[in-house]
């Protein structure tokens, strides 16, 4: 193998091993999910696919759902068509909240549904009536076979059950108005479900407000009998008592008390003129006594007296004339005197006349007075012996006036309410009619695949990161440090090959091994040769080819490198295919120069190979033959930590300073690792070399 020779000391200084501070758990480095990404692709691309044809199958099973909306105006108070409807108006309260969520369980009832059903032909429609699926097929050929198959299910029921789970109503807040939703396949069919739903709806409504007040007016028109009859049977009963006690008078008064009435007021009149007819009797009377007549109205206003004053005021105009002219013993003055003399006569005549006319018209208001009050005192002892009788009447005619008033309000009541049959009372109506859905329910397709292959990437990389902490493979530099808690001295990339599969020369692989072997010739310190152990926890191959590649860089370097194979395998014996000279157990017994044992290469590298088992008591000979050796670099490929005893002796050995722990980035095992450094000790402090890295670490 050609390896790199004099590697400047400068080229290897800015390679040192990364410090401890600022670790991490690996699974959260985004280099680590790539790279674990990289190896477990098909976890990653398994998840992605699965959701896709997921995404792809729903999209295929479940054709596109539309929903179309409509907004019915639910107005609890209705109209006040008539004056007394038969329910009465609401006004805005909880309690008409609470009547509108009550009409939107009307709204979404079977009752309402199935009219639509019946409307719309549903149960012939497939959307509705079901269509048949391979899964469904399965399940009733399996029900039919194990005898659990249930009854045929009607076709309208089914429909029924579909159109149910299709359709959803709900209040919207702070308002009346009702918003209703219908979902189907097609555009067009959700709007006129929508549509049908609510109109029928609104002709249930208006149905049942007239269907209810019909059955309001039959069951008044049922009452109207016996209130009728209860009415008839009253009056007959006040009338018979009436007619038994001799009872006469109107509804608000008897006869007799009109006529004890009557006769109280006439008893007053007539004693009114009674008063009056005595005084013009004393009138008339001081007037023939000799008083004046003018202060007595009937004498005053009497035509026959005003006729005969007037002719005697004629006379005594004529006696006084001639009294004047002629003298008293004239003829003509004494024919006027017996003129005069005769009229006075007469007005005293008169006089007397009127008052006698007085005199009877006062003894005729004083007898009509007497009788008047004999009559009222007998209608006073008729109106007592009645009073009782009156009162039990008066009671039959309240219990008459109670039925007439029940029957006539139950009459007017039912003439009403047929009269409402035919009117539609609610002020319910569709405000926002529904019209096709422009988009379809849920997510877009292209949002659903890119949410399915958004799911499958974030189960892929779970998968893949739990798969890879499962495994527990060390995989690169940074993941051990952090699982360790401890650096790295240094990573190697993987070793190239041909296509035969031999290994060739490789300038990044040789530049990696000069800067290990020189970082470890700097840790060096004393006389004698640097030995370095290489032994691993369970990679073999690694841990030789680490041993091999360091003996050969440092042989390049035209330096005395001894290769010792100590690894009870001989992987490096047989790999190189050499044979001992000498018996390695022979040699250190007889206390032997080591350079008979050893085998040299055509490159200058001398080989310790192993023929046999070394004995467990010569592997501190084999340590102080090696620390004895003239050789400048001492490179040992131990077996397995805790694979054999003399691995063990030379790993305890703390003379010898360099201890390589070599992990392989592919196959090792960061448990394993652990175990094997615990296993070490304390005492020991290996150095770890990660081998088969990625490049790109």
């Amino acid at each position: 193998m050609t390896m790199v020779e004099n590697v400047r000391n400068g080229l290897l200084i800015g390679a040192a091993p990364r410090g401890e501070e600022g670790r991490e758990p690996w699974f959260l480095d985004p280099r680590e999910i790539l790279r674990s990404v990289r190896l477990r692709w098909p976890t990653v691309l398994l998840p992605v696919l699965l959701f896709l044809a997921a995404a792809a199958a729903w999209t295929a099973l479940n054709p596109p759902q539309f929903a179309a909306s409509t907004q019915i105006l639910i107005d609890p108070r209705g109209l006040q068509v008539v004056k007394d409807g038969l329910t009465p108006p609401d006004q805005a309260s909880d309690a008409s909240l609470l009547l509108v969520d009550s009409q939107i369980r009307v709204l979404t009832s079977d009752d309402v549904l199935g009219r639509v059903v019946d409307r719309f032909d549903l149960a012939i429609d497939p959307e509705f009536r079901g269509r048949e699926t391979l899964l469904g097929a399965l399940k009733d050929r399996l029900a039919r076979l194990t005898g659990r198959s249930g009854p045929e299910v009607e076709p309208r029921l089914t429909a029924l059950r579909a159109l149910r789970s299709r359709v959803g109503a709900r209040r919207l807040e702070r308002s009346f108005v009702v918003e209703l939703s219908v979902t189907s396949e097609d555009r067009e069919k959700a709007a006129r479900l929508a549509r049908g739903v609510a109109e029928t709806y609104l002709a249930r409504d208006a149905a049942t407000r007239s269907d209810t007040t019909r059955r309001a007016g039959e069951a008044i028109e049922g009452r109207l009998a016996e209130l009728r009859e209860a009415l008839r049977k009253a009056e007959d009963k006040a009338q018979a008592f009436r007619a038994r006690r001799s009872i006469v008078g109107t509804r608000s008064q008897l006869v007799s008390e009109q006529q004890l009435t009557q006769l109280s007021d006439q008893l007053g009149a007539a004693r009114a003129r009674a008063v009056e007819a005595a005084a013009r009797v004393r009138q008339v009377e001081a007037v023939l006594a000799g008083g004046s007549s003018d202060a007595v109205n009937e004498i005053v206003q009497n035509p026959t007296i005003s006729a005969l004053r007037g002719q005697l005021a004629g006379v005594e105009r004529l006696r006084a004339d001639a009294e004047d002219t002629l003298g008293r013993r004239h003829p003509s003055y004494q024919a006027a005197l017996v003129q005069e003399k005769a009229l006075r006569g007469a007005i005293e005549a008169e006089i007397r006349r009127i008052a006698a006319a007085s005199r009877n018209d006062a003894q005729a208001a004083q007898a009509n007075e007497r009788s008047l009050a004999a009559a009222l005192e007998r209608r006073k002892a008729e109106a007592l012996r009645v009073g009782d009788d009156f009162v039990q009447l008066r009671e039959l005619e309240r219990q008459v006036e109670a039925s007439r008033a029940v029957y006539e309000a139950f009459l007017v009541r039912g003439r009403e309410l047929q009269e409402q049959q035919s009117l539609d009372t609610s002020a319910s109506r569709i405000i926002s009619p529904a019209s096709p859905p422009e988009k379809r329910l849920g997510p877009p397709t292209p949002v659903l695949f890119l949410a399915a292959l958004v799911a499958g990437l974030g189960v892929g990389l779970v998968g893949s990161l739990g798969l890879e902490l499962a495994a527990g493979r060390v995989r690169s530099r940074r993941r051990l440090e952090g699982y360790l808690g401890r650096p790295v001295l240094d990573s190697l990339p993987p070793v190239p090959r041909d296509a035969a599969g031999t290994a060739r020369g490789d300038g990044r692989y040789e530049v990696a091994v000069a800067r290990l072997r020189h970082r470890l010739a700097g840790s060096a310190t004393g006389q004698g040769p640097l030995v370095v152990l290489v032994t691993a926890a369970d990679d073999r191959a690694g841990k030789s080819v680490l041993a091999r590649s360091l003996a050969l860089s440092a042989a390049s370097d035209r330096e005395r490198v001894i290769l010792v194979d100590a690894d009870p395998h001989g992987a490096l014996t047989r790999d190189l295919g050499i044979q001992a000279g000498r018996d390695l157990a022979g040699t250190l017994r007889g206390r032997a120069p080591l350079a008979d044992a050893l085998v040299t290469l055509p490159s200058g590298l001398r080989v310790l190979p192993r023929t046999d088992e070394l004995p467990r008591g010569l592997a501190g000979d084999l340590a102080d033959a090696l620390l004895r050796s003239d050789a400048d670099l001492v490179v040992v490929d131990l077996g397995l930590v805790g694979g054999d005893v003399v691995t063990e002796r030379l790993v305890a050995d703390e003379r010898i300073p360099v201890l390589l722990l070599a992990v392989n980035a592919r196959r090792g095992r960061l448990a394993a690792t652990d175990r094997a450094l615990k296993a070490i000790g304390p005492n020991r402090r290996p150095r770890l070399v990660v081998v088969d890295a990625d490049p790109r670490d």
